[in-house]
């Protein structure tokens, strides 16, 4: 039977609760795997012999397949994304899978490039699926999509944590299975999204690409300077917080539990932030994280006992809520090419992150991660003159 259109605008404008869950799942599972990087970092360099800027670069080398991200976007575009999202976690889980066994640098080096391919292609694709089953309520949809991300970040360092603790830092490949298993449940989940209706959703483009760039350059140009300084304290403290916490005397364990905690925060703060912005506005739920998010990084620094544990609960609700916000924005531009803002998004994301974490790095090797963490707080009031500056 064919259904009417009335019938597919009524299911467009629905939140799919059971779609949109199936979404952030994939997230969730792609997440957990790529994420264990940070926590492996100490054991990772003390195997391999390498310093803070040498991991700043390795972090470098996985988001540079960030570049194309415009490219895939443009691709994606074309036509319906349904359960090819499900072939980027396949990736990750195997390449992330055997970075215990990775032998020098130049081969951590491979297997984390073969990740940022993955993460490139589902994080243009995912999001604009999301978008799609998420109705007319999308920064509640981008708030599931983050809170599956944030979410794998507490899970991936305890999964990895467990894993060297039962196998040892080679034996972790033996987490590839379980995540194998998991891409095949949720890919026979995701061929029940309704096909036509997408289908429907994904109408042709009628704007050349150069418009199309053009019209997006002006929102970019705004997002970027607050997405730069933001970045200073997000990733000193995603990539460097296991190390930092080593350094002050934690454990192994204990520094993996630590990021976990953070993780965990900010998968509530995710979940929360978007669907805030549907009802008190983007840029005032934005200003309030750039208000708030230096003061906590500093106080950090200067904490001890359970005041660190209650800091990071704090940082992890402020620190990771601006990405559903952000991407709730993108998506409010209403442009026929979704995947290409999309991706244009993560390529911002990729050139803020990585100049970042080489900067990082490097003055953590001169200066110490306690000294870059008070910098890093500091820089991050820099972004409050940009979101006030921010057209509603």
């Amino acid at each position: 039977m064919i259904k009417s259109s009335s019938t597919l605008n009524d299911r467009e404008n629905q939140f799919q609760t059971g779609h949109v869950v199936s979404v952030a799942t994939t997230h969730l599972l792609h997440d957990a795997y790529s994420s264990i990087f940070a926590p492996l970092l100490p054991l990772l360099s003390e195997k391999l012999g390498f310093a803070y800027a040498m991991a700043g670069l390795l972090s470098v080398v996985q988001r540079l397949p960030a570049l194309f991200n415009p490219l895939i976007g443009i691709a994606a575009d074309k036509k319906v994304i349904r359960s090819g999202i499900i072939l980027a976690p396949v990736l990750t889980i195997l390449a992330m899978g055997m970075m215990g066994r990775a032998s020098s640098v130049a081969m951590l080096a491979i297997l984390l490039f073969v990740c940022g391919i993955s993460a490139a292609v589902y994080h243009v694709t995912a999001p604009v699926l999301m978008r799609r089953v998420s109705g007319n309520k999308v920064g509640r949809g981008m708030s599931f999509f983050m809170f599956g991300g944030e979410l794998a970040r507490t899970v991936g360092p305890l999964m990895i944590t467990a894993a060297v603790s039962w196998w040892g830092l080679e034996g972790t490949w033996r987490l590839i299975p379980f995540g194998l298993v998991a891409s095949l449940l949720l890919f026979l989940n995701l061929r029940t999204i309704d096909k036509e209706g997408l289908r429907n959703f994904a109408k042709p483009s009628k704007q050349p690409l150069s418009e199309s760039f053009r019209a997006f350059a002006p929102f970019f140009g705004q997002i970027f300077p607050i997405m730069l300084f933001r970045g200073f304290s997000k990733t000193a403290l995603s990539l460097f917080l296991p190390s930092y916490m080593v350094a002050s005397g934690y454990s192994f364990k204990a520094a993996a539990a630590a990021l976990a905690v953070l993780e965990l925060a900010g998968a509530g703060g995710a979940l929360l932030a978007g669907t805030w912005s549907d009802r008190a506005g983007r840029k005032k739920v934005l200003l309030a994280i750039m208000l708030i998010s230096p003061a906590l990084m500093y106080g950090f620094t200067l904490c001890s006992g359970i005041m660190v544990w209650v800091l990071l609960v704090l940082m992890g609700l402020v620190f990771f809520a601006g990405t559903p916000v952000f991407m709730a924005m993108i998506h409010d531009l209403n442009s026929d090419r979704p995947s290409l803002a999309n991706g244009m998004f993560m390529t911002l994301n990729f050139v803020a992150g990585s100049t970042i974490a080489l900067l990082v790095g490097v003055f953590a090797d001169h200066q110490g991660l306690a000294m870059t963490y008070k910098i890093c707080a500091l820089l991050g009031l820099l972004a409050i003159p940009p979101t006030i500056a921010l057209r509603n």
